[in-house]
């Protein structure tokens, strides 16, 4: 299993309006190609003002095979066009996580 780990941190005052739209419109277009995330999270104590979220993977074939699937879907595509234009995000960071013989994910 590989995670796919994200953190995007979002302006200052604008967390709330991007989980908003997220949850509403972003989170059925992504579980849909994706699955349920292992978690979404958002910080409470350091770097304020960012979401975490964890996605699952057979291995790196098969999360490049359900990404580009889900980016080619109409939705997600005017989704994220929608999302870029409301200046909630400042930056983004992706981190590709590989169990250990122990991990008991």
């Amino acid at each position: 299993m590989i995670v796919d780990l994200r953190t995007y941190t979002m302006a200052p005052g604008r967390l709330a309006a991007f989980l908003e739209m997220y949850e509403k419109e972003g989170l059925p277009i992504q579980t849909r190609y994706l699955g349920k995330p292992i978690g979404y999270f958002m910080t409470e104590v350091g770097a304020l003002n960012q979401v975490v979220h964890l996605w699952g993977y057979e291995s790196m074939a098969d999360r490049e095979q359900r990404r580009n699937a889900m980016d080619l879907d109409p939705d997600w595509i005017a989704y994220r066009k929608k999302s870029a234009a409301t200046g909630n995000m400042l930056s983004q960071e992706n981190k590709i996580l590989k169990s250990t013989s122990f991990s008991p994910l």
